[in-house]
C-alpha cells in the first residue's frame, strides 16, 4: 500500500467483493464499490453456503507450480478470518453437524434433463493439507440417529448464512466509511474511464461476459431453498442430493446423474421439476415406512 494510491475501487459487491473491500480499508485504502447490485441479488446469494475450499478449486493437470502451497495458506488464512464470524448476532457464521446417509438404493444413472450428466476434467484434491483443520467423518451407531435402515456417518461442517453474512459484511465496508455507487459494465472500457488507478476485478462469473472470458466455467447446478425450519440444524447427504440448513431457507442441491453434473451449463433458468424431485428424495428418508 505504500505504492499504492489511497482510493481504491472494487467493481462488485458479492461476497468477494465486499471481502476485497474490507481488506483494502484495512490497509489504510478509501475504498467505493461498484457494482449493479448489492449482495443479496448477486450470484453469491446462490451458494449453497458451504465452507468447502478445495471444491473444484483447481483443475489437476493445470495447477501451476507450487499452487498447492498457496492454496493452503489462503484456506487457513480463511479458516481463521471466519472464525472471528462465529457467535455474532444474526449467526453470519455457524457450525452444524452433517450426516451422509447411504441405503442399498442404487443411484439414478440420468439427469433431469434425460440424458447422462456432462462429464469434465479432474479437479485437484487439497484438502488433506489442512486436516487438522476440520472434523474428520466417523460412522454413527444403528439407531443412534432416525435413519433406520441405514448406513449414516457424521462430522461438523462450517456453513455461511449468506443473507446474515452478507450484511455483516456490508456493515462493516460502511461503518469503516465506505462507498457503494450503482453501476453496470459491459466493457472493460467503462472500469478504465472511472479514472482510477487501482481496480479490483470481483465480478466473478459475471467476468465472463465483461471480458469475454470463455474459459470461466460453470461448475455447479441450480440450489433450491426450502422455508426456514429453526429446530433442523443439522446437514444432510442422501440418494445424491445434500440439504443445507441455512437461517435464511433450507438450500437442497441435486447431483442426480453425477458429481459433474452442471458443469458447463450456462443455463440460469430455474428447473422446478428438478427441484421437486430432491425434495422428494429427502422426503423418502423419513417417511414413515422407513
Amino acid at each position: 500500500m505504500q505504492a499504492s494510491p489511497s482510493e481504491v475501487a472494487v467493481i462488485g459487491c458479492g461476497v468477494l467483493g465486499l471481502t476485497s473491500a474490507l481488506l483494502a480499508q484495512r490497509a489504510g485504502a478509501r475504498v467505493t464499490i461498484y457494482a449493479s447490485e448489492q449482495l443479496p441479488l448477486t450470484t453469491s446469494a446462490r451458494a449453497t453456503g458451504e465452507w468447502t475450499p478445495d471444491s473444484r478449486i483447481a483443475l489437476a493437470d493445470a495447477a501451476a507450480p507450487g499452487f498447492a502451497a498457496v492454496w493452503e495458506e489462503m484456506a487457513r488464512t480463511a479458516f481463521k478470518a471466519h472464525r472471528n464470524y462465529l457467535g455474532l448476532p444474526g449467526t453470519p457464521v455457524e457450525w452444524i453437524d452433517q450426516y451422509s446417509v447411504t441405503d442399498d438404493t442404487p443411484p439414478s444413472s440420468s439427469s433431469s434433463s434425460g440424458g447422462s450428466a456432462p462429464s469434465g476434467p479432474a479437479f485437484a484434491e487439497y484438502g488433506k493439507s489442512i486436516a487438522d483443520l476440520v472434523p474428520k467423518w466417523r460412522r454413527v451407531p444403528a439407531g443412534a440417529t432416525p435413519f433406520k435402515g441405514a448406513s449414516v456417518a457424521r462430522n461438523e461442517l462450517m456453513i455461511f448464512n449468506i443473507a446474515d453474512y452478507g450484511h455483516t459484511l456490508l456493515n462493516d465496508f460502511f461503518i469503516a466509511g465506505g462507498q457503494f455507487r450503482q453501476a453496470e459494465f459491459h466493457a472493460p472500457s467503462q472500469i478504465a474511464a472511472l479514472g482510477k488507478r487501482v481496480v479490483i476485478n470481483c465480478t466473478g462469473y459475471g467476468a465472463r461476459a465483461l471480458w469475454k472470458d470463455e474459459t470461466l466455467t460453470p461448475v455447479r447446478g441450480q440450489i433450491a431453498r426450502l422455508i426456514p425450519q429453526p429446530d433442523v440444524r443439522y446437514g444432510l447427504t442422501y440418494r445424491q442430493v445434500i440439504a443445507v440448513p441455512r437461517r435464511d431457507g433450507i438450500v437442497v442441491q441435486s447431483f442426480e446423474g453425477g458429481e459433474m453434473k452442471g458443469y458447463g451449463d450456462t443455463n440460469e433458468t430455474p428447473d422446478r421439476a428438478e427441484a421437486e424431485r430432491a425434495v422428494k428424495t429427502l422426503a423418502e428418508l423419513f417417511s414413515p415406512a422407513r
